[in-house]
């Protein structure tokens, strides 16, 4: 551009470039001296002038032309003043906008390298975008360069490079690392069953150890034991594992937080022999460290580090399994105890009518009966040697066993002993009672027996249904246990769940 006092090479450059812009400015001899102004961004960044007027008022004059370049990202504006040999302002100029663009587009992906099944099909763009300064979101033009090796048939590591252009000509590129390997998905899926399996056998194993246990002690007061008797294997895990707890226990036992905490579990220390409340609070422990051990060690068999997530639902998996392991095996006791609590009724009916006291009727039921009921019954014996009363007795029962028809007859007998009364007419009245009840508690149990199994397949469907999707694919939840909002959604899965169950299982509660 020329004018009579100047002239510019380029009075503007309004698309973006990736290249320097020169701006050359040349005034005519009219012009004794100038000064300019660089502006980018709309702030002044820099003054610069040609000739001008020096300390003692003299006029220095300079019209020599000016190159002005422009390197960096922005968007500039040159202003420049023309001053005559009086130094007075001839002309003022701007000029137009020229902008300037270095800054690439940035290229994100999820990772650096991936791993992919051999044969399998894989969208190379998913997931990938890019964002530019200028132009904003870029993803529909990325594309992807010729691979080192096109071929996806063979298992190894090939390099993908993505490559995206702005409009200013800024490139930005990115190699991604493929890792093509065979049946990974069959091989994790082996894995897991074989896991899966040893752990079943182990258990299956466990039961029948126990089974055995169980069916020695019933006959062995009808036979012989030997002198000698060499201990298996599992004798010794049992043995072991009772003394790492009752060390255990004695540790924790000293803490007075821990004594308090444990008292809520003296139901259970009565209803199966622990020697204190905290043994079991020991075994909770004990049943953490190896959930842990074995996420540790199924991890170890994938090749892959644990989670600190993980290792946390692993512990307290293990701290709450002692928890409902417990809680299954004390409503069989007190199912047990409540089903065999009406021939022990009868026993001390049929005592009473000939004659026999109330500890001589205990006593008989404690021979007559076996099992769950007669240990308790033994145990009331016991106390009433020990000087307890037949109302503090039962009262201890009916604590233990939390059965309202025990209550019942701890307060039937304490009104016999304090005002007196026919005691075979207030027994055959419970044993009436007390037949009704389980006669009509069976025949709900046939009537809703259907209606139960629903219930129960209903509960136990959503668990199945995830364990089969895991062991086919266990990298489909992966995106639950990898951020935040999967965390969430999983808290908040749980809670809906357990929500489910409640209601299930109160709409199929029948009360009597």
């Amino acid at each position: 551009m020329q004018n009579s006092n100047y002239s510019i090479s380029e009075v503007s450059h309004e698309e973006f470039t990736n290249s320097n812009i020169v701006v050359e400015f040349k005034p005519n001899s009219n012009v004794a001296f100038y000064s300019y102004t660089i502006i980018k961004n709309n702030v002044e960044i820099n003054t610069f002038t040609k000739g001008g007027i020096d300390s003692n008022g003299n006029i220095v004059q300079d019209h020599s032309s000016s190159q002005v370049v422009l390197s960096t990202t922005g968007q500039y504006v040159l202003e420049f003043s023309l001053y005559d040999r009086d130094g007075k302002i001839i002309e003022n100029v701007r000029t137009g906008v020229y902008n300037v663009d270095k800054d690439a587009p940035v290229i994100k992906i999820d990772k650096d390298s991936y791993e992919i099944e051999l044969g399998s099909k894989y969208d190379f763009l998913e997931g990938v975008t890019a964002t530019d300064n200028i132009d904003g979101n870029i993803s529909n033009q990325v594309t992807v360069t010729k691979q080192q090796d096109d071929d996806f048939s063979k298992t190894g590591k090939k390099i993908v490079t993505y490559r995206v252009t702005d409009s200013s000509g800024n490139v930005t590129s990115k190699s991604v690392t493929f890792e093509v390997v065979e049946n990974a998905r069959k091989e994790a899926f082996i894995k897991d069953c074989t896991f899966v399996g040893i752990l079943c056998i182990v258990l299956i194993v466990i039961f029948k150890y126990y089974h055995t246990v169980a069916l020695e002690r019933r006959i062995a007061k009808f036979s012989l034991e030997p002198k000698a008797r060499s201990k298996s294997i599992f004798d010794r895990i049992i043995e072991m594992k009772k003394g790492v707890v009752s060390t255990l226990a004695k540790s924790l036992g000293k803490y007075p937080i821990i004594y308090r905490y444990g008292e809520k579990y003296e139901k259970y220390q009565v209803a199966f022999g622990a020697e204190t409340s905290t043994e079991i609070i020991a075994e909770k422990v004990l049943m953490s460290l190896i959930f842990l051990i074995l996420s540790i060690l199924a991890a170890t068999l994938r090749l892959e580090l644990v989670s600190v997530l993980i290792m946390l639902v692993s512990l307290l998996l293990g701290y709450v399994s002692v928890d409902l392991i417990y809680g299954i095996r004390y409503r069989f006791y007190r199912n047990h105890v409540e089903n065999d609590l009406l021939q022990a009724i009868v026993i001390m009916n049929n005592a009473f009518r000939a004659g026999k006291s109330i500890t001589q009727a205990i006593e008989l039921v404690g021979v007559e009966l076996d099992g769950d009921i007669a240990y308790e019954f033994r145990r009331v014996e016991k106390e009433l040697a020990m000087g307890i009363s037949v109302e503090k007795a039962f009262s201890n029962l009916a604590d233990r066993v939390e059965i309202p028809e025990v209550r019942y007859l701890t307060a039937s007998l304490t009104i016999i002993n304090s005002t007196g009364g026919n005691i075979v007419r207030v027994f055959q009245t419970i044993e009436k009672t007390l037949m009704n009840k389980k006669k009509l508690r069976l025949e709900l149990k046939a009537l809703t027996g259907s209606a139960r199994m629903i219930s129960y397949i209903l509960m136990i469907l959503p668990i199945i249904v995830v364990g089969i999707i895991w062991m086919l694919s266990p990298a489909y939840f992966l995106p639950l246990i990898s951020s935040p909002l999967g965390i969430l959604l999983i808290i908040l899965i749980v809670a809906l769940y357990g929500l489910y169950v409640f209601l299930v299982k109160y709409v199929m509660k029948v009360r009597m």
